[in-house]
Parts: structure tokens; C-alpha cells; sequence
């Protein structure tokens, strides 16, 4: 659920509602459970070379479904949906109340209504330190292109003294390998908020830095209460509070679905059948069985398991794709019995698991010795990254950003447009620079590790699955950029 700060993600939105906006050239963009991941092992891992498929080879950059002979998906925020306006402010709401009620905070400034001043200091992909009270936006070597200290952005000049030569080791690391960061001692200094569960941590960070700096007259010298915030998110995100029916956010979702997540269309489940009528599909999500059931029950109808041909719930991503974590049968719920790659039946449901045994499953039951994999997901670090870098699987975002910030020669535009485009730290995509836009770190992990980016399914369920598609041709110096499907964004128009 959490994958950033707390445990697997449970993220989403369903089929975006659209609706016109004026051509963009008229408009004006607007604005813990920490996985088991071994850093040992993970420095030691290296991509499957015998048990793993080979990325396909078809012409530089061409794509089609039909090249593959298992397609899978991530859930929350990929085949489901959610209204994010309303996710994000009952997330900030719970985090707001736990801090004050149960950590004593000053209520001064957590307990204020959001205004769009405070949703502009939200956007994906950004990092905090922890230690300094700041938020910050990379460029794609690690340097630091922008950064606030709780919710006042920082001049140069305020930059560099932080950060001399714009640089912070971590970032540095993080860019070399995010995954380095993900777990240990490195994760307590260095976070990033990835999903539309954990991006309203971004105020609430603000918030609680501005209220000590104002207590202390001051900015303090370290800043010290990243564990009351990782225990406001175990209150509300650990997997056990949706058995429990506690922790303020389960509850409020469970009890108006309508207000949080959106019906699936219809289009889109009938796309992925005809995936199943040719291919094997899988579902691998970070959320645990009983969110899935009452998540895709309502968005996807009671038969949704039908749709996949194995599921994988409480998969601990990144650590699923690189790890050797065990898979288990299922309780009520819960792990059971430990599963070997032998034993993992089709039309089946498990937990944790692995790739290495989930892909010797589709050697046995596709009777392909060697069979090419997809894996369709919104995190661009525990979906994208780890599956492209670690598992030779490859890989196709969702990106609502994509929508948000507008498309190029598409006037159609997000309901949520307002939580995820920022006037202050500018195009999720895209930097500007004294030498012209160049890309985001995040832009740079999508052309390098994914073959498309589409904001939603249903912009590509309409295709046949032998059209052959133009996608990125993972290189740095991709700059035309086919991937983005229906079209570019036009934030990377100038890159």
C-alpha cells in the first residue's frame, strides 16, 4: 500500500472522467511496512540470464501486445481507479488527526483546511530529507533542481547552502540505484512519494516543519519525528486495520466506495478477457486480498478474479522482483502454507511470492520455454524500474501526469487535474533550465525503462493486439519520445 513509506501500495483511479479543455496552446498549465528487501542481495543481482525472457528484440522501436506471451498488471492506480481530490484529502485528514490526537502536535497549522496554495506543494516523484525538513525535485544524475523547507521553496542561494554544487550523496545514490535507498538505514534519511496514497505526506511534512521552526523561532539544526509519521501511516495503511475495520481511512473508503473509487469501464475488463483468450494474465499488487476484494468487487464486479489467470496480492514490491521471498496459500486473508513454483495452480490466489518462481509458472503452463513478459503499473520504482532492471520483464506505465499536464493536440483533460500538476515545482516530466527544458529524473526512468506511457487503459484498449505501436527505444537520448500514447505531453514538446 504505501510503497514509499510504508508498506505495499494500495493506490488508484479508476477510468479517469474526462472532460474538454481549451487547446493547449490557449490554456495555461496549472498548476511500514518496508519490504524484506535484502540490500545484500540486491547488490549482488543480476538479471535472470537462464530463467528469465530476453526484452524483445522487434525493430527499434515498435511495440505490439501480441509479441508477448504473458501480460500482467498492477491494481491500485493502474486497472483501478480512484478519485484522487477525495483520496488525498481523507488521506492528509487521517494523517492531520493521528499526529494531533495521538503524537500531540501543535494543531496550528495541521488542522487547517487545504488550500490550493497547499496542494501546489504536492507532486509526484518528490523526495524529502528527512533530517533538514526539506522537500526536493532531482534532475536525473541525482543533482537538486528545486527544493523547499516545509512549504517555503528555497532560493539558489538558500539551495546551495544546504546543498553545495546542488548535490546531496543520497540523491547521488538514489540516482545510481533507487533502490539502494529503499530499505535500511539509507530509507530513514531519503524517501520519495510516488502514489496518491502517500503524496498528501508532502503537507503534512510541510506543516510539521513550519510549525517547529515557529516554535523554535527559527529552522532547527535536524529534524526528528520521521517515526510519528511512520506510525501515522501504520494506523492507517497497515494491512491489518482493514480486518480490523480501524485506522479512519479503510473505514471511510469500505463505507462510500462511490466517493473514492471509480467503476471500472466496461471496455476495459472486456480488453483484458481477450488478453486471456490468447495469453496468460497475472495480477501482482502490493495490497492484501481483503482490500482487493472490497476495492475490485465494486469496480470490477464480483467475478473480477476471472479476469487473471494467477493473482499475487502482499507481493512487497520491489522485493518481489528481486528477491527470492516464498509464495503462500491463503487463509482468510492471510498467508497459510508456503507454495513452491511447483505448486502454483491457474485461477489461483497467493501471497508475497517471487518472480523467478512466477515465471517458471508461465514456462509450465505456457509450455513456452522462454516466454516474453509484460508488466503494465503506475510506480515508476516498484512497477517499472525493478521488473525492467531486475527481471528482464518488460514494462508499460499508467500515468495520470500524462493527462493532467495536457497532450499534445488532445484537448481532453483529468477531474483530478488540480492534485497532480503544480505551479510551483513545475512539469512532473520536464525541467526548466537556464539552457533550455530538459528532462525530470522521473521522464528519464520512463523512456529508459518502460516501452509506452499512457495516462489510462481505455486509451489503448481500442487497438488491436497485433498494431504495431511506436514506443520509447529506452535510451538516454530518446528525444522523440513515441512512447507516450495517445500523444506526448505537452510539457516535453520542447525537450
Amino acid at each position: 500500500m504505501l510503497k514509499s513509506l510504508l508498506s505495499p501500495k494500495t493506490c488508484g483511479s479508476h477510468s479517469i472522467f474526462w472532460r474538454f479543455r481549451l487547446p493547449v496552446t490557449e490554456q495555461k498549465l496549472r498548476r511500514v511496512e518496508l519490504c524484506n528487501f535484502s540490500i545484500e542481495k540486491y547488490q549482488s543481482h543480476s538479471k535472470f540470464s537462464t530463467s528469465c525472457p530476453r526484452s524483445i528484440q522487434r525493430a527499434m522501436g515498435e511495440f505490439r501486445f501480441s509479441d508477448y506471451d504473458c501480460i500482467g498488471f498492477d491494481l491500485d492506480s493502474t486497472i483501478l481507479q480512484y478519485n484522487m481530490t477525495n483520496l488525498i484529502n481523507l488521506g492528509y485528514d487521517v494523517i492531520a488527526e493521528f499526529l494531533v490526537n495521538k503524537k500531540g502536535y501543535n494543531p496550528k497549522h495541521l488542522k487547517k483546511p487545504l488550500t490550493e496554495k497547499d496542494l501546489d506543494l504536492m507532486q509526484k516523484g518528490l523526495f524529502v530529507d528527512f533530517e533538514r525538513g526539506n522537500i526536493l525535485k532531482l534532475t536525473p544524475n541525482g543533482k537538486i533542481h528545486n527544493a523547499s523547507h516545509g512549504s517555503r521553496f528555497l532560493n539558489a542561494e538558500e539551495i546551495e547552502r544546504y546543498y553545495p554544487n546542488r548535490e546531496w550523496e543520497l540523491c547521488t545514490i538514489f540516482s545510481k540505484d533507487p533502490l539502494v535507498t529503499w530499505n535500511g538505514p539509507l530509507s530513514m534519511k531519503i524517501r520519495t512519494w510516488l502514489c496518491c496514497f502517500d503524496m498528501p505526506a508532502a503537507i503534512a511534512f510541510a506543516r510539521v516543519v513550519d510549525t517547529l521552526d515557529e516554535d523554535n523561532g527559527k529552522p532547527l539544526d535536524k529534524y526528528d519525528f520521521l517515526s510519528d509519521f511512520l506510525d501515522a501511516f501504520s494506523d492507517m495503511y497497515a494491512r491489518e486495520q482493514v480486518k480490523n475495520n480501524d485506522g479512519n481511512f479503510f473505514p471511510a473508503v469500505k463505507e462510500n466506495p462511490a466517493k473514492y473509487i471509480h467503476k471500472c469501464k466496461p471496455e476495459t475488463l472486456d480488453w483484458i478477457r481477450r488478453i486471456k483468450e490468447k495469453k496468460k494474465t497475472f495480477l501482482i499488487t502490493g495490497s492484501n486480498l481483503d482490500f482487493v476484494e472490497m476495492t475490485t468487487s465494486y469496480a470490477f464486479g464480483e467475478n473480477w478474479k476471472s479476469l487473471f489467470d494467477i493473482i499475487v496480492c502482499y507481493a512487497k514490491k520491489p522485493g518481489f522482483f528481486t528477491d527470492s521471498r516464498p509464495f503462500y496459500s491463503l487463509k482468510d486473508c492471510y498467508e497459510d502454507k508456503e507454495v513452491t513454483s511447483e505448486e502454483l495452480e491457474v485461477g489461483k490466489v497467493y501471497n508475497q511470492g517471487n518472480w523467478k518462481d512466477l515465471f517458471q509458472f508461465f514456462v509450465r503452463t505456457t509450455g513456452v520455454s522462454n516466454p516474453r513478459c509484460l508488466y503494465v503499473g503506475d510506480n515508476l520504482l516498484q512497477d517499472i524500474y525493478a521488473p525492467s532492471k531486475y527481471s528482464n520483464c518488460d514494462t508499460m506505465v499508467i500515468s495520470d501526469e500524462q493527462l493532467a499536464e495536457g497532450m499534445l493536440h488532445h484537448h481532453l483533460v483529468h477531474s483530478d487535474e488540480e492534485m497532480l500538476t503544480s505551479k510551483a515545482w513545475g512539469s512532473f516530466f520536464s525541467l526548466k533550465t537556464p539552457n533550455g527544458d530538459k528532462d525530470s529524473f522521473w521522464n528519464n526512468i520512463i523512456k529508459k525503462h518502460s516501452k509506452l506511457c499512457i495516462p489510462e487503459l481505455a486509451m489503448i484498449t481500442n487497438k488491436p493486439l497485433d498494431e504495431p505501436l511506436k514506443c520509447f527505444i529506452q535510451e538516454h537520448d530518446d528525444r522523440e519520445l513515441h512512447g507516450f500514447h495517445p500523444a506526448k505531453p505537452v510539457t516535453v514538446t520542447n525537450l
